[in-house]
């Protein structure tokens, strides 16, 4: 039995998420963490829901003892999902945010000469750069759905998995040691989030 963390900052899909976990052929334990959650040890890995800003999230994890915080994030395989990708940089130009600064690289603004609507909401190409375990059924060239206006400026090359475009190329999809990081909301992408879902449980 997977016992699976799921952080819950009062916002992010996480009644979606919830219900795709349900729904896999896998045996689940799921827990929802919040500030009074104090099984921390228990839990095998993780998942950061994607929508707020980097500033709150970091607010919240404040909230927790944030060396066991760190501890988990150090030990245990963690999915993080749009801000909850971002974090792991090193900062965010949004409410000039200081990240947990994992990784190198910072957190920037779309901003276009052009009339190019902005935040980018909607169906976007995944472009895989390389393959991994947590892709598999992943096809170059699938859409998946995606809400945000900030991108990662990233200096971890050899990490990206994936890029995508949005009038500008960005790493949509990182892998590095026990972080999978993805930029794009997989709880809205019906059959290929339902996938990425699986390929991390059983990763």
């Amino acid at each position: 039995m997977l016992n699976i963390g799921i952080f819950n900052f009062g916002s992010g899909n996480l009644k979606s998420i919830i219900q795709i976990l349900n729904n896999l052929s896998l045996n689940l334990n799921l827990y929802i963490i919040n500030k009074n959650f104090n099984n921390l040890e228990k839990l095998n890995k993780v998942i950061i829901p994607g929508q707020g800003n980097p500033y709150c999230l970091i607010k919240e994890f404040l909230r927790f003892d944030f060396i066991k915080i760190k501890n988990l994030f150090n030990n245990i395989k963690i999915f993080g999902i749009c801000i909850g990708k971002q974090i792991f940089y090193k900062s965010s130009s949004e409410l000039n945010t200081k990240c947990l600064n994992y990784l190198e690289g910072h957190v920037n603004s779309f901003n276009f000469k052009n009339n190019k609507k902005i935040p980018n909401i909607g169906w976007n190409r995944v472009y895989i750069i390389k393959k991994h375990k947590l892709l598999n059924g992943i096809k170059n060239n699938d859409f998946f759905y995606f809400s945000h206006t900030y991108y990662i400026i990233n200096k971890n090359y050899k990490f990206i998995q994936s890029i995508s475009k949005y009038n500008t190329f960005y790493p949509s999809i990182f892998i590095k040691n026990n972080l999978f990081l993805v930029q794009f909301h997989p709880e809205k992408s019906f059959k290929k989030g339902y996938k990425i879902f699986y390929n991390f449980c059983i990763w």
